[in-house]
């Protein structure tokens, strides 16, 4: 079940857009709460629903854009619509709104049960009912009403990081900064943050405890240097600074290819003093010098004759936007993950990891619009998590063409066209939620 909170616009548009849906017989008003005498009229037009919102709203001047329009979405028929309206009324009461004038119309013209709340932002005393990270207590107010622990997945990434084989704290502590976590030490344990809530902790004599099991495989170690030294001859080794810190072509293509992750660090926008190998295929971390020595990385030498044309073609190809690769990418599929399971919702996943999900006839693919790269959903996610996108895009896909339906634009939801495809937005990242520049 996900939740969406439409932008705030002036008057009350919602007012007549779900009431024509009830005329259309696409829709039915299951209940009328809270507007007084008008609930007595045995007939109510839908300006009379409007002019009452808009004499409550009056009470406040200063906020142009009164209207709470909200969808509260359920996977298929997994909820009727008394089970819709019963959860919705939980979620209007959690967030503020349970003693304002509301109207709860139940849509039933699309794949997937889903129910509108219209309200206003004024309550009756003329203040505006708090908004202040209102899109995430939405989802977890929601969550709590379905009996949902938010934490149950970070508690997974956390068993999942330990693993494991690091030789360090601040080594298990950025396989968890990968994916979008900030950890903090105190009180003998590793806090782990998300959206700046603890959402897990780590006890640091667990962590000793893994560090005394540590055992660094040799042979993989080879195999690693093996790999760098082959790809190397069609891949330049020279870094590059982008939005997210120091990369090159070759670390790129061991990102993608096979799940290995070069870390550099560097202190601000000087040259790295260092890296890391964060291991995915193998479940294992290593300094880089381990690997090989920094210096010695970024000067290997390439035999391949034409690997200046290759790259070049490469990065042209990723410059206007074609698929890369469609291999399996450990990197993308714990970031999506991540962006599945660690946010409050799967749109907000995205934006806050840079991150766009393409739809082309019946394949999704995953678009890193700072990298250029496209890769097909299932070759990165599991079954599981693969079906978990798929409805959550249709269930934002049915919200988004009805709210387009409307005289207002909503942008908050909209699933815009590019290319004949359609796509989940995400903004660029934060560069300072990121772990690939440290001081490690």
């Amino acid at each position: 079940m996900i939740v969406r909170i439409l932008d705030p616009v002036p008057g009350f548009p919602g007012v007549g857009y779900n009431t024509n849906k009830v005329d259309r017989n696409k829709g039915e008003l299951l209940k009328v709460a809270n507007f007084g005498a008008l609930q007595g009229l045995e007939q109510v037009r839908p300006e009379d629903y409007r002019r009452y919102l808009e004499m409550v709203s009056a009470a406040n001047k200063t906020v142009k854009c009164p209207q709470f329009h909200v969808v509260i979405s359920a996977k298929g028929k997994e909820y009727d619509r008394a089970a819709m309206l019963e959860i919705s009324e939980k979620w209007l009461a959690a967030m503020g709104y349970g003693g304002q004038p509301y109207l709860a119309v139940f849509h039933k013209d699309t794949d997937n049960n889903h129910i509108h709340l219209v309200t206003t932002r004024i309550d009756r005393n003329g203040k505006k009912i708090p908004d202040s990270f209102e899109k995430n207590r939405a989802v977890q107010c929601l969550n709590e009403i379905l009996g949902i622990d938010p934490k149950l997945k970070t508690g997974q990434d956390i068993e999942a990081a330990l693993a494991y084989q690091f030789a360090t704290k601040a080594q298990l502590m950025m396989i968890l900064e990968s994916q979008g976590y900030i950890l903090r030490e105190a009180y003998g344990k590793l806090q782990v943050i998300k959206f700046g809530k603890q959402q897990g902790e780590i006890e640091l004599a667990h962590v000793a405890d893994r560090l005394n099991t540590y055992a660094p495989d040799q042979a993989r170690k080879v195999q690693l240097k093996a790999i760098i030294h082959k790809y190397a001859a069609n891949y330049s080794p020279a870094l590059v600074k982008d939005r997210r810190g120091f990369t090159s072509d070759l670390s790129t293509h061991l990102r993608e290819k096979f799940g290995i992750h070069l870390l550099f660090h560097a202190s601000g926008d000087k040259t790295p003093y260092g890296y890391t190998v964060i291991d995915h295929a193998g479940k294992a971390v290593f300094k880089g010098g381990e690997i090989m020595p920094l210096k010695e990385l970024l000067n290997i030498q390439r035999v391949n004759q034409g690997s200046e044309a290759k790259q070049k073609t490469a990065r042209d190809i990723r410059k206007i936007g074609r698929i890369v690769t469609t291999d399996q990418i450990e990197y993308y599929s714990a970031i999506l993950r991540a962006a599945i399971h660690n946010y409050p919702d799967l749109i907000q996943g995205l934006q806050h990891q840079g991150l766009m999900i393409y739809r082309n006839g019946e394949r999704f693919n995953l678009h890193d619009p700072g990298a250029g790269v496209y890769i097909g959903l299932d070759d990165i996610l599991g079954e599981q998590d693969y079906n978990t996108v798929v409805e959550t895009f249709s269930q934002s896909q049915e919200i988004s063409d009805e709210v387009h339906r409307q005289h207002h634009h909503f942008p908050d939801i909209s699933l815009a066209s590019d290319i004949d495809d359609e796509a989940i937005h995400g903004r660029n990242r934060r560069r300072k939620q990121k772990a690939r520049t440290n001081s490690r």
